[in-house]
């Protein structure tokens, strides 16, 4: 069965989502988020991306966020997927992909998604810039 929550150094990525999960018939929308490592000037000349997680308790967190916005957005399925290990900028680390009912309610929950898995999973990064130095960076 594929992952509806996943946390690991394998990438799925969308296209592997919409190709193990058929939406039911009354669902008529989708959202997809990925969060993808970038090198902005306000962050120094960032290479890569090293995350780290406590694997257990981010799971057991991740899972908890997938099922309050189930039945808070009253949408039909929700995938959560965030890689670990060395992700260099242009590569997606992050993913999110809503199924629902309506726009409305997908747009929502995903953006639920997102923001809480920001604030409250633990899952560290370590930006390494090309200088070969690297800084950890604090979580939302």
């Amino acid at each position: 069965m594929f992952p509806r929550v996943y946390l690991g150094v394998e990438w799925f990525g969308p296209e592997a989502i919409f190709s193990h999960y058929t939406p039911p018939p009354d669902c008529g929308a989708s959202c997809v988020f990925l969060g993808i490592a970038r090198s902005a000037p306000e962050d120094g000349d960032v290479t890569e991306l090293h995350y780290e997680a406590f694997h257990e308790m981010a799971l057991k967190v991740m899972e908890e966020i997938r099922k309050e916005a189930l039945k808070k957005f009253g949408v039909r399925e929700i995938f959560v997927h965030h890689r670990l290990g060395v992700v260099k900028v242009g590569e997606a680390s992050f993913l999110v992909a809503v199924f629902g009912g309506h726009r409305e309610e997908t747009f929502g929950a995903c953006r639920y998604v997102v923001d809480e898995v920001k604030k409250r999973v633990p899952i560290w990064k370590k930006e390494v810039f090309s200088d070969g130095t690297g800084k950890w960076v604090m979580g939302a």
